[in-house]
């Protein structure tokens, strides 16, 4: 009866191959091998998907640079903002994922003043948001924010929180927010 509810095993290339037909890729110069690093062939395919789209949302360091090991996914801590540089991070990867051309990206953030903001350019305008400081907490607004900045390049923004973290999906000019689960439906 238990066994109705054990998740299916998924072999890892199959999952990758999956995942890149979804538009979902690895970074051109890292190797799948990268991946069987973080996590064990056996992990990724007892628990298909998460493990995967977790680790090709994050960053490896390669000759002492972290890079994003995908560029279209981007799995985010939102217990992320601690100073000046955080909030302009997070509109910087955004661009990087939409491929959207903004300019001057700058913010500034004084958590014990509770003060926060990033502004930018974009189109020719000086866009200014006002965030909500919440300890090092991410505000969560800014995607919301960010697809109201971008409905003009016709992008969805969808959004669900997850436990403390965001999975945050992007090719073709979409985002969506949300579980794995959701984004494989």
């Amino acid at each position: 009866m238990f066994g109705l509810f054990k998740k299916k095993k998924t072999i890892f290339e199959d999952q990758l191959n999956q995942l890149s037909e979804l538009g979902i890729f690895m970074s051109a110069d890292l190797k799948k091998e990268l991946l069987l690093k973080e996590f064990s062939r056996n992990e990724y395919e007892e628990d298909p998907y998460n493990l995967l789209l977790f680790t090709l949302g994050g960053e490896v360091e390669v000759n002492g640079e972290f890079i994003n090991v995908s560029e279209e996914i981007w799995y985010l801590d939102t217990e992320c903002i601690e100073d000046h540089g955080d909030c302009a991070r997070i509109i910087i990867r955004l661009e990087n994922m939409t491929k959207l051309n903004l300019n001057n990206i700058t913010d500034y953030v004084d958590i014990q003043n509770g003060t926060a903001w990033v502004s930018f350019e974009y189109m020719n305008e000086l866009i200014r948001w006002e965030m909500k400081v919440d300890d090092d907490w991410l505000d969560m607004e800014i995607f919301k924010k960010f697809n109201e900045l971008i409905k003009t390049e016709q992008s969805i923004l969808k959004s669900e929180f997850s436990d403390e973290s965001w999975l945050v999906y992007a090719p073709n000019m979409k985002i969506s927010f949300g579980t794995v689960q959701r984004l494989l439906k």
